[in-house]
């Protein structure tokens, strides 16, 4: 495919990673006085917070735009592909508080509590197929095996979609996802997949019994039809909901198993000391950060971050990942340390636009990682970490496949 060059004071975006363990790229950028410049996926020029301080700043002060970044006339763009969505992440206020209070009842701590037996389930359901196929001489792929199903199918419970009704739907949520790894017509395609999918459960009669009563997407359905929610509002949020509550949970779950397998002590530390579970999944959190950005912003009037003026009409993007990493919140950021008391990580955002479904998201981790470390005590990579490739040009990172053997050498 044919991109942008980025222009030679810029630095291009992704950032690229030789391997799955290199380190955070341009970690230096943290002791800029002011902003960093960066070339976007589409080509055109944005700014970079990094600092942690300065991230906050841009996911919580409202002259920043999500709404603007996708319909201002002649304004920047995220990516070739991007186009309007009225989704949870494509509104600001007060149409994003609307759509996310429509949507808030299922992800609150009595839904989440509610879910807890079924991802329990569904953990030790695929689980049980893991731990059997690792009997073979040939290693398992945890990711696609273990968390990418396990991912699906948990937000399918929270969605209520029927499983005869979940298609293709992580390989179109891949397409949708990438920034510069597809073209951008095969990623406006997984995202007319995806809409299309939703279009047909929510409005074909054939598909009548695909959304369970009581589910998200069934009371969404219901808010459509009383006129509280536009036709396109609810295809996007529902696309949206399907795609960031799959893709990242199944990422932080494979990248966490990979942090935790290439530092033994720890998982060792983790498996004789289950009080270290909840802090074991905040620091996976922080330490590697899947989506290393969150997404543009579109200053609305000139606004000054720390020591750089963006002006009205320009592009930020809030760096999560780079927070993470910042020295002056976490003592020793670059150490992978389960024992680290919680700091305030910025993996689920921050602000608005928080990730709705944090919550789930932890159960999920939890659930999972436990489960493996009861379960799987001779858990081990199969291939050197260093030779597995990084997930590039995607807004979801990390490795595709993780091998792994689950019985003694």
């Amino acid at each position: 495919m044919t991109t942008a060059a980025p222009h030679p004071g810029r630095l291009p975006y992704p950032f690229d990673r030789a391997h799955c363990l290199s380190p955070m790229p341009h970690n230096g950028l943290l002791t800029l006085p002011g902003l960093a410049r960066i070339t976007l996926p589409s080509g055109d020029p944005a700014h970079l917070a990094v600092r942690h301080a300065d991230v906050l700043r841009v996911l919580t002060d409202r002259r920043f735009s999500r709404r603007a970044m996708l319909t201002a006339p002649g304004g920047p763009r995220w990516t070739l592909a991007d186009r309007d969505e009225p989704s949870l992440l494509g509104l600001d206020p007060p149409d994003h508080t609307r759509v996310r209070r429509l949507c808030a009842p299922a992800f609150r701590r009595d839904s989440v509590a509610r879910l807890a037996p079924a991802v329990d389930g569904h953990v030790h359901r695929l689980l049980d197929a893991v731990l059997d196929a690792g009997t073979g001489p040939e290693p398992v792929d945890l990711h696609r095996a273990f968390a990418l199903p396990l991912a699906e199918a948990v937000v399918c419970d929270i969605l209520g979609v029927s499983s005869a009704h979940r298609a293709p739907l992580v390989e179109w949520a891949r397409h949708k996802l990438s920034l510069t790894s597809l073209p951008p017509q095969q990623a406006r395609a997984g995202h007319e997949a995806l809409r299309a999918h939703y279009d047909r459960l929510f409005f074909s009669p054939r598909t009548a019994d695909a959304l369970v009563p009581g589910g998200l997407l069934h009371r969404l359905r219901d808010v459509h039809a009383a006129g509280h929610l536009s036709r396109p509002e609810l295809l996007a949020t529902a696309v949206n909901l399907f795609v960031a509550g799959h893709a990242t949970t199944a990422a932080t779950l494979t990248n966490g198993v990979l942090a935790l397998l290439n530092h033994p002590n720890q998982w060792q530390a983790l498996r004789t000391d289950r009080t270290l579970l909840r802090p074991a999944v905040e620091e996976i959190l922080r330490f590697d950060t899947i989506a290393d950005v969150g997404l543009p912003r579109l200053a609305v009037v000139d606004v000054t971050v720390a020591a750089t003026t963006i002006r009205a009409g320009e592009a930020v993007v809030p760096s999560h990942a780079h927070a993470g990493r910042d020295p002056a919140v976490f003592v020793r950021p670059d150490d992978f340390d389960i024992t680290r008391p919680p700091g305030p990580h910025l993996a689920f955002g921050h602000g608005p636009h928080r990730c709705i479904g944090a919550d789930p998201a932890l159960l999920e981790l939890r659930t999972a990682i436990g489960a493996l470390a009861d379960r799987a005590p001779h858990l081990r990579l199969a291939e050197p970490a260093t030779a597995l490739p990084f997930l590039g040009g995607s807004l979801i990172g990390g490795v595709e496949r993780l091998p792994v053997r689950t019985h003694a050498p």
